[in-house]
């Protein structure tokens, strides 16, 4: 284990937080003072050591610069400061430990107290420690007679530190180990007596002796001509011992050390993280749980780092496949517990026949020796428990199995084995394959790490099979794992454990009944993920039941957990669960199970899609014969809402009329053409929304009032879109009062009546409004959803941002934010920040009006809700002309009606109001006129009686601009006799 970071390091260049001082005297400053940590220091005695008696004339002005920016360099670190210490001194105040020098000290005051206590083992490894942090040179970069005297003190402590822990290797037996250490040690000393006594045993020990004796004869006359002595005594007394061959030189005998690892594995690739993380993990448990699904690479990855962490386990080795998941009979708790027994040098004989006797046995044996212990393909933590070895071990398990038990009872740390990232992946086909031969092929090359669902298995049976075939093109095999079935290439013929399906076929064999049907039906359902609830509900099980499977499935990692209650599966265990599912359910389970998936979504096609969407569609294409298909298209009507994907679901709907129309489904040919409606509305074809929106009111006249009220509905949205705002408040009506008086869909009603609201409060009919809206609030807040409280509450800001009462609007507002905090409701969290730009721009403050709209514009543009952006473009060309940029929200008009040249009426109208401000307030009076009288026209027809006003305001300005007063006079007073609640602040009335 690497000793500890320090925070000043003395031993080496000079550095605080790893960034070294550059300037030397600075540099001279710190270690004064950190040579001393919280002992003053006088000003003076810090003057003579850092300009060496030679001082400055302003050198009280230089030692104040040099604190200050030792001060602030030092601010990063926890509890250091610099403080004067009395009129003429400073002091560093600083945790020993944080230096380098003093933590060293610590280490090996620490490592001889474990050493005369007679745990050696743990003892050398802080001296290890102690003498990796010790480094080569102190106070690099500093010079002085105060430098010089006191970097050859620390390099006296540093040479007495390396000849304590070389002394303890040889005691430990590990001279062979250390012998090039100490060779370099003495060559650096070469007149330091103790290593040299310690090298020529080291040479002894390692079968030497002659090594030894040479070394001998160089320290005897390196000390005679350098210092005219002769060696020690205890040197010449060794001499004589090598050269009579003294047997009780020899070390001492120890048993072999187990090292039962498996060869490391070639072309070991990536893995950054996961090493990171058993770094980490034995620094503070001695257990980890390496799982991931099969094929990962767990166990390259437990074998890899287990190679690289030799020194770290002097006791040993020790390794077990515990065959959990293997196509024979698992290895039993006491089999195992005997290999490892065995392997610690305990006679076959005196392993005892009981578990808990055994797994004492091997907790004794192992208790005094630092082992590192593999428990490879372990099945559950039942089979690992008694295997767990004693203190100051460690111990590595890896299985499919998520092994939760050891993490609840054993505190063990999961260390999760995924599949390779993209450039890991390419990296293991690089290692395995050679650059020269990926890199004319780079797309091939990534295409092949992609249909190996980068999965270390399959990368290695592809990267096999080309190695085979060097003549072949990377190219060549990507296009067969795409032109067949890619289970059946990813396999290697004859050999079980290097094929892909056999591999997932060992995680499968091993499940229960139930969760193995769980994993079939999935396997024959299209998607590519699934949410909690559809599981429970294909399942056809009692939900307690079914979650219980679920867990089952993802702790055997045939199943991820990959966003909260989601679950997906990955691209080759996806096209496995397939095959399984072909297998093991019959064509009339297969029915009944795509039955209850269809029926699932179609009872949330009036829910937000934005989680299910992608699945709908993969769903709609492979199923795209049931005669039943509408049932999954109508959940698109929220993406059609949003000018998503239009064109492809206008051609769904399409055919789910035809297969509609053959069975004769009444309902799903209404429902379709419904849609269909939908479908021409966001193509800006508000005529043909209307005809087809007409023809469905005609189709549900034989069906359910739900259908009716629904038909209704919608008819009102068309309506409202031709302009006719009567026409469209009757549709809202009826289709709210056939749903309130049914009972049906709180839902429907809901999302009608807030539609209705929108209207009412235009047309002024603000008792209506508060009776529908109060009607609605009675269902009872408590029994609604998130969403459709939001809704409502929404419609009551609507409400009264239309009677003026703007701070009640927009406390409304603030509620429906409440609300939203904790989720995304799609076409709602439009509404929520236009509503709040509304209420900005009518209450007088049109810069907050133009950051609520701009805000609302992003996220439009951020979630690609195409169907928002026309009108929040005009919204804030509206604002601009507020504000007097009349130029600029021209260009944002002009980029709306080149980006979307069809538009509904209504809106087409409202642009008209815009553009008459846009030309009025850059003096174009006779434009302004044109689109102001446009303007008026419509809204009266609407009739709108705010927008009205202010259109009428608009062309007042415009006969005034050209001249014409007493029109304009006319006009206003129009304008004045409307006098809408909404426009009293934005007129100044």
């Amino acid at each position: 284990m690497p000793p500890p970071p320090s925070r000043i390091r003395l031993l080496g260049p000079i550095t605080i937080n790893s960034a070294r001082v550059g300037a030397p005297k600075l540099a001279c400053v710190l270690a004064a003072l950190a040579l001393r940590p919280g002992t003053p220091v006088a000003q003076a005695e810090l003057i003579d050591r850092v300009w060496d008696g030679d001082p400055p004339d302003a050198v009280l002005n230089v030692l104040y610069s040099y604190v200050a920016r030792l001060r602030a360099a030092l601010k990063p670190i926890a509890g250091a400061a610099i403080r004067r210490a009395g009129s003429h001194g400073y002091v560093l105040d600083i945790e020993p430990e944080d230096i380098d020098l003093y933590a060293v000290r610590a280490l090996r005051d620490e490592a001889v107290e474990l050493n005369a206590s007679g745990r050696s083992d743990e003892a050398l490894e802080l001296w290890r420690q102690a003498c990796e942090l010790a480094g080569d040179d102190a106070l690099v970069g500093l010079s002085g007679r105060w430098a010089n005297e006191t970097r050859a003190a620390l390099a006296a402590e540093r040479l007495e530190l390396l000849t304590e822990r070389f002394a303890l290797e040889l005691d430990a037996g590990h001279h062979a180990a250390v012998l090039g250490d100490l060779a370099a040690l003495s060559d650096a000393e070469p007149l330091a007596e103790a290593v040299a006594e310690l090298l020529m045993l080291a040479y002894y020990r390692s079968g030497r002796p002659a090594d030894a004796l040479t070394r001998f004869e160089t320290i005897r006359v390196r000390l005679r001509d350098e210092l005219g002595a002769d060696p020690s005594q205890r040197l010449r007394d060794l001499h004589l011992r090598i050269l009579d061959h003294d047997p009780q030189l020899a070390a001492a005998e120890t048993p072999a050390t187990p090292m039962q690892l498996p060869s490391d594995i070639r072309g070991f690739a990536g893995r950054v993280a996961e090493l990171k993380a058993l770094d980490q993990v034995a620094d503070s448990v001695p257990l980890a749980a390496v799982v991931g699904p099969g094929g990962a690479g767990k166990t390259a990855l437990a074998v890899h780092w287990g190679h690289s962490m030799v020194d770290r386990f002097p006791g040993g080795l020790l390794y077990v496949n515990l065959r959990g998941f293997d196509a024979g009979e698992m290895v039993s708790p006491r089999e195992a517990l005997g290999r490892l027994l065995v392997a610690m040098n305990i006679p076959g004989e005196a392993v005892p026949e009981d578990v808990a006797a055994a797994a004492e046995l091997f907790r004794t044996t192992t208790s005094d020796r630092r082992v590192l212990v593999v428990l490879d393909n372990a099945r559950n933590a039942e089979q690992v428990r008694p295997l767990l070895p004693g203190t100051a071990c460690s111990t590595i398990v890896t299985s499919r199995d998520r092994l939760t038990g050891l993490v609840a009872l054993n505190d063990a740390r999961q260390v999760p084995v995924g599949t390779l990232g993209q450039a890991e992946a390419i990296e293991l086909l690089t290692r395995i394959l050679g650059a020269d031969r990926l890199e004319p092929e780079p797309e091939a090359t990534e295409r092949l790490a992609e249909l190996c669902g980068h999965l270390a298995l399959a990368l290695r049976i592809a990267a096999a099979h080309l190695a085979g075939e060097p003549h072949i093109r990377i190219a060549d095999y990507v296009g067969e794992l795409e032109r067949r079935d890619r289970l059946d290439v990813l396999a290697i013929d004859g050999d079980p454990a290097a094929t892909v399906s056999a591999n997932l076929d060992l995680s499968y064999r091993v499940l229960d009944e139930d969760t193995r049907t769980l994993f079939a039906q999935l396997g024959a359902l299209p998607g590519e993920d699934f949410s909690e609830e559809l599981i429970v509900s294909v399942s056809d099980l009692p939900e307690a039941d079914a979650l219980r499977v679920l867990h089952r499935l993802v702790a055997a990692h045939l199943l991820e957990q990959h966003r909260a209650r989601r679950y997906r599966m990955h691209d080759l265990v996806r096209l496995y669960a397939a095959r399984i599912g072909q297998r093991a359910l019959s064509n009339d389970e297969r029915a009944a199970l795509v039955e209850r998936f269809m029926e699932w979504h179609h009872d949330r096609a009036f829910e937000p899609i934005g989680k299910e969407e992608t699945n709908i569609f993969l769903a709609c294409e492979a199923l795209r014969d049931h005669p039943k298909l509408w049932r999954l298209v109508l959940p698109l009507r929220n993406t059609i809402n949003e000018w998503r994907s239009i064109s492809r679901v206008h051609r769904l709907i399409d055919v789910a009329i035809l297969r509609a129309e053959h069975s004769k489904d009444d309902l799903g040919l209404f429902r379709m053409t419904s849609m269909k409606a939908g479908a021409h509305r966001s193509h800006g074809d508000s005529a043909d929304a209307l005809e087809f929106s007409t023809r469905a009111l005609a189709l549900a006249e034989s069906l359910s009032d739900r259908e009716q009220a629904t038909a209704s509905g919608n008819l009102g949205i068309y309506l409202f879109d031709c302009a006719d705002f009567t026409g469209s408040a009757e549709s809202f009506i009826r289709a709210v009062d056939l749903l309130a008086a049914t009972g049906h869909s709180p839902a429907q009603l809901i999302f009608f009546t807030g539609n209705m609201i929108q209207v009412l409060a235009r047309l002024g009919r603000f008792d209506d409004a508060t009776a529908y809206l109060r009607s609605a609030w009675t269902l009872g807040e408590a029994g609604l959803t998130p969403e459709q409280r939001l809704r409502l509450t929404l419609s009551d800001a609507e409400f009264c941002l239309s009677t003026g009462e703007f701070k009640l609007a927009m406390a409304a507002v603030d509620a429906a934010d409440a609300i939203a905090r904790q989720d995304s409701y799609g076409q709602l969290d439009m509404w929520r920040r236009q509503v709040r730009a509304q209420i900005h721009l009518h209450a007088g403050r049109p810069e907050a009006a133009r950051e609520a709209f701009e805000d609302e514009l992003a996220l439009a543009r951020e979630r690609n809700m195409v169907s928002f952006e026309p009108e929040i473009l005009c919204d804030l060309a509206d604002v601009l002309v507020e504000l007097g940029e009349h130029a600029q929200a021209g260009e944002l008009v002009a980029e709306g009606r080149r980006r979307w040249p069809k538009l509904a009426q209504n809106f087409q109208v409202f642009l008209n109001l815009v553009l008459a401000g846009i030309h009025n307030g850059l003096g174009e009076y006779d434009a302004a006129l044109s689109h102001a009288k446009i303007a008026v026209d419509a809204f009266a027809a609407m009739p709108w009686p705010a927008r009205h006003e202010l259109a009428l305001v608009a062309l007042a300005d415009a006969h005034a601009g050209l001249g014409d007063t007493e029109t304009a006079r006319e006009h206003r007073a129009a304008a004045d006799g409307i006098a809408a609640p909404i426009n009293r602040l934005r007129r100044g009335r």
